[in-house]
């Protein structure tokens, strides 16, 4: 990777797919290593319903909790919006995804469905490692359920 890689404006094309991507390793829940490069390393934050957490190390231990928890998930973009900074140097994109997914409680006899709205903020910034996209700030905004979703 060249050093003009590393410091290109990020651009809104770049920054949609990488939300894509991050929604799709998602839904079929990808291996953790395959997550990693896409978020920031050391200045990571992040803020889910089950509460915050700083650096790769500890979404680690949330991703894994999550994909144990949760099955048959669907993650749909309802709404989308990026603002670029006007140096080029960091994204801030808001949007509102629709999750839906199951768990199951042993000894139950059947799974529960859960749904929600979930608006989050999340700012991107360039790898300096490798010129791509990666997510420094991810925050669950608001956490709405559907008619019918139990808690979660």
């Amino acid at each position: 990777m060249s050093s003009a890689t590393a410091t290109a404006p990020l651009t809104e094309p770049e920054i949609r797919r990488a939300v894509d991507v991050w929604f799709a390793k998602l839904d079929v829940h990808a291996p953790t290593e395959e997550m990693l490069p896409l978020l920031a390393e050391d200045t990571l934050e992040m803020q889910f319903p089950e509460g915050p957490l700083k650096g790769q190390k500890a979404f680690i231990t949330w991703y894994e909790g999550v994909t144990r928890k949760f099955f048959d998930e669907i993650h749909v973009l309802e709404s989308l919006d990026v603002k670029i900074d006007p140096d080029g140097s960091a994204a801030t994109v808001d949007l509102v995804v629709n999750w839906q997914a199951h768990r199951w409680a042993p000894p139950s006899p059947k799974s529960q469905w859960l749904g929600f709205d979930a608006g989050q903020t999340w700012v991107f910034k360039r790898s300096p490692r490798t010129g791509q996209p990666i997510i420094e700030v991810y925050r669950v905004t608001t956490f709405d359920p559907m008619e019918g979703s139990p808690p979660l």
